[in-house]
């Protein structure tokens, strides 16, 4: 297996980043096209029915069109192109798989399909991945995805971590399953800093001024900001919101600020520009993979926990194909192999201890990088780090509006 600093890393959740300023806009006029919305179960029995309604009598084609992200599933270290756990489907179900990185950023892919699934179009693809933070609650509020008949899921039910079922945008797994997973919390550097950093408060030291990195993303700035004042945002209220901007502001008129960037903070936090920055968890495991020497930290008053998610588009042509897919990476074994490219946190525990298996069976750099994934806690939390972790707040397209006009002007001033 390639050594990942040879490999080029994903880059999803950058895109997602640098692609959050056109997020309101889009879903607001993606809900105002005229007969857009779908009846949307919302009780379990009417979920239920839903369920029988539309998996009885379907069966599997021989056919599968993905859609996902560049760079987020496992690759052969001879052919970027290869893609050896689809292979190895293909050659166990017989179901031929279409793979297409065609997913730039959650807002022009938004964009894309939400005018051709209301003029009742497919869209070509039977499995996508979309990110939980802004656009899965929209796609579902429109009716736009399948349910999911958990009936053939039994390895997402097994084997699926705990954290990973049940969110706030998805209760029930009604229509998705984790793709991948991360958290976000603080990075920086030790021998800059001079101290070990334990909570969000630490990015108001004066000691940092103009050393530390915070993020021109609504989403994730509001939601960080909502546990720096003591606050779940989950449960939040816009009296909190107005309390957590106020943080924010305070923040940024202290001066310790740098810069608010999604595009830059790594390459600064791994120059000594930033000596402490907002990141997700798989930054700092990537970047010392390549040499740095940077910690992570889930602050005291906590972190936030992210997934990405498959699912099926209302328009699906073989969606039977497509849900023998996403229970198929549910298998310990599938899953640490994706985890070994893809380098974030594994949404299956298990795939853990088949990583660590691999580690001590291989020499040289193949087991000091296997070695390094299982035992780290960036890429499979402790009990203690999970406990710490909350959930972004779903918004409803009110609240969008009153959130952004919160948030936005942090970074924009």
């Amino acid at each position: 297996m390639a050594d990942p600093s040879a490999v080029p890393r994903p880059a999803r959740r950058a895109l997602l980043r640098t692609a959050f300023g056109g997020a309101s806009a889009l879903a607001l006029a993606a809900c105002g096209v005229p007969g857009a919305r779908k009846p949307v179960p919302s009780t379990p029995a009417q979920i239920a029915s839903a369920v029988r309604s539309y998996w009885s009598g379907r069966r599997r084609a021989g056919l599968l069109d993905i859609a996902n992200y560049t760079q987020y599933i496992d690759v052969s270290p001879t052919n970027q192109d290869d893609h050896p756990t689809l292979d190895a489907f293909t050659r166990e179900t017989g179901i031929k798989v279409v793979y297409n990185e065609l997913i730039d950023d959650d807002a022009s892919w938004f964009g894309k399909v939400v005018p051709e699934l209301a003029s009742g179009q497919g869209i070509g693809h039977d499995l996508m991945v979309v990110g939980g933070d802004t656009y899965l609650t929209k796609y579902i509020e429109l009716g736009y995805l399948v349910p999911l008949d958990h009936r053939r899921l039994p390895n997402f039910a097994a084997h699926g971590g705990a954290v990973f079922k049940n969110s706030p945008f998805d209760p029930g797994n009604v229509y998705t399953v984790p793709w991948q997973s991360g958290m976000t919390g603080i990075g920086y550097d030790p021998a800059k800093v001079g101290r070990r950093i334990t909570s969000w408060q630490d990015l108001l030291d004066p000691r940092l001024h103009g050393k530390v990195g915070m993020w021109n993303d609504a989403v994730q700035l509001g939601n960080v900001a909502l546990l720096a004042v003591g606050v779940d945002p989950e449960t939040s209220t816009p009296a909190d919101w107005r309390k957590a901007a106020g943080w924010l502001r305070g923040q940024r008129e202290s001066g310790v600020v740098r810069s608010y960037s999604t595009a830059t903070y790594q390459s600064s936090l791994q120059r000594g520009d930033l000596w402490a920055s907002l990141v997700y968890s798989g930054d700092v495991f990537q970047a010392n993979r390549g040499g740095s020497h940077l910690e992570f930290v889930i602050p005291e008053e906590g972190g936030l926990i992210w997934t990405d998610n498959l699912c099926i588009p209302s328009s699906a042509a073989h969606p039977v194909d497509a849900l023998t897919y996403m229970d198929y990476v549910y298998r310990p074994e599938v899953a640490a192999r994706i985890t070994e490219t893809v380098q974030f946190v594994c949404p299956v525990p298990a795939a853990q201890r088949v990583i660590a298996d691999r580690a001590a069976a291989a020499t040289g750099t193949e087991r000091t990088l296997l070695t390094a994934l299982s035992t780290s806690a960036l890429v499979f939390p402790t009990q203690a780090d999970k406990a710490k972790l909350r959930r972004l707040r779903v918004l409803d397209e009110s609240e969008e509006k009153r959130w952004n006009a919160l948030f936005e002007p942090i970074y924009q001033a």
